[in-house]
């Protein structure tokens, strides 16, 4: 029974009183409010945990989108399962723009080349609104290590206990971007994997592990302040931030995966809400402000939409389902952090 069948209803004689009158419009009002804050509520599910490099931008991304007036845009962090925890829980969620996914190579790459039968297609459970950024991933030491990609490798292959790297998860793309370059060199490394980046971080800080391959975002703060030092950077450029750190290609090893990161939203998502969010999304990386610490951070802004965003995954899946059949790995992802 909704309120126009109350109103009607012969044990609610609210019309024989102003007063009853009054307190039925003024309820009337506070339903619909709290229904217009329902529908303004908009929550930004992250598959990695918080401070780590995707949460970071996420949350730049829900702050300025509230600022712009897509009401109380919030960050909910669900790592696990080499961010397929995430993935299934948007996929299952209704397509009303409430609920969004900020995928990243591992929800909508990494995971299907892992994992035969996924709780959701990466393509078709989801409608693609936006892949908004992109980071280049770094080959990051102590400073006392080495000073350039060739004598780290050295020193490694000499070193008389095998030396450990840390990474975000098991399955996640530091994993494997970690895994591609060390096979690349002939290295073969102990994997010790964290519970999110900025762990994985500490424990090369405090040497528990010797190397990471982070993205950008992650490791720059920790490097401008010399805590770390990058040796090689993967894409076709330097960094503007890191000048004097050579890309890979430089050094002599193919290096060209970046990290990304994009919004989708359950299948079904309509159109005219598809592209508000979209042209929300570029609004607020288009601020000033906001792209200069997108530079300081390392990150690239991009635009690629519907299709163009499904190529791009199918493009990703692809590449991943090669390297690890490539480096033979066998990862059971239900043991990601």
């Amino acid at each position: 029974m909704d309120l126009a069948d109350n109103l009607q209803h012969p044990k609610v004689r609210i019309w024989q009183s102003p007063k009853h009158l009054f307190g039925v419009l003024a309820l009337s009002g506070c339903i619909a409010a709290s229904a217009q804050n329902i529908q303004t509520t908009i929550e930004l599910v992250v598959p990695t945990a918080a401070q780590g490099s995707t949460d970071l931008l996420a949350r730049l991304v829900a702050k300025g989108l509230t600022q712009n007036g897509f009401g109380q845009v919030k960050v909910s962090n669900m790592p696990g399962r080499s961010g397929t925890l995430a993935a299934s829980y948007v996929a299952a969620a209704p397509p009303d723009g409430r609920i969004l996914l900020v995928a990243t190579p591992s929800s909508h790459g990494i995971a299907s080349a892992l994992e035969r039968n996924l709780p959701y297609d990466p393509i078709q459970s989801f409608t693609p609104i936006i892949r908004f950024a992109s980071a280049p991933y770094l080959l990051v030491v102590k400073p006392e290590q080495a000073t350039n990609p060739a004598a780290f490798t050295e020193k490694a292959k000499r070193a008389s206990v095998a030396w450990s790297y840390s990474s975000t998860g098991i399955g996640g793309p530091h994993h494997l971007v970690a895994e591609f370059y060390f096979n690349k060199v002939g290295l073969a490394l102990r994997h010790r994997p964290a519970a999110g980046g900025v762990a994985a971080l500490n424990m090369l800080h405090t040497g528990d592990v010797q190397v990471m391959l982070p993205a950008a975002i992650l490791a720059l703060p920790r490097i401008l302040q010399g805590q770390l030092k990058a040796l090689a950077v993967t894409g076709p450029q330097r960094l503007a931030a890191l000048p004097d750190v050579p890309t890979f290609n430089e050094a002599g090893v193919q290096m060209d995966m970046v990290s990304w990161y994009g919004l989708m939203a359950p299948a079904g998502l309509p159109t005219a809400q598809t592209e508000k969010i979209a042209n929300g999304v570029l609004s607020v990386l288009a601020d000033p402000l906001v792209q200069k610490s997108l530079s300081e951070m390392a990150i690239n802004v991009t635009s690629e939409r519907g299709a163009d965003f499904v190529a791009t995954i199918k493009r990703e899946m692809n590449s991943w389902t090669s390297l690890v059949s490539d480096l033979g790995l066998q990862v059971d992802i239900g043991k990601s952090d």
